[in-house]
């Protein structure tokens, strides 16, 4: 039985997908208040984090856990991870903007 014979898994297509979407919407959210000023966009921004944090965090347990069970696609599911993982330094990035130019 080889790995053409093993779909892909789910988790890999799901977490690649939260992690664009969640760059795109994250993005918006501070290019908008960088606009606009308005307070309740930085409230906004911060629940996004916060509920982005918690929903990639429950994605990746379940991408490690297929990881370790399945090895076929390790490689697809390494670089998941490091999709998902790349939205850690793109919120930094944005907080520090924030907090050094006083926005």
């Amino acid at each position: 039985m080889g790995t053409e014979d093993i779909p892909e898994p789910q988790m890999n297509y799901l977490g690649k997908r939260i992690a664009y979407y969640s760059a795109i919407v994250g993005t918006l959210i501070f290019f908008t208040y960088l606009i606009s000023n308005l307070f309740f966009l930085m409230i906004a921004g911060a629940v996004f984090i916060l509920g982005a944090a918690i929903l990639h965090i429950l994605v990746l347990a379940l991408i490690i856990v297929e990881l370790i069970s399945n090895k076929a696609y390790w490689r697809n599911s390494l670089l998941t991870i490091s999709c998902m993982l790349l939205n850690i330094p793109l919120v930094m990035l944005y907080i520090f903007i924030l907090s050094y130019f006083n926005l």
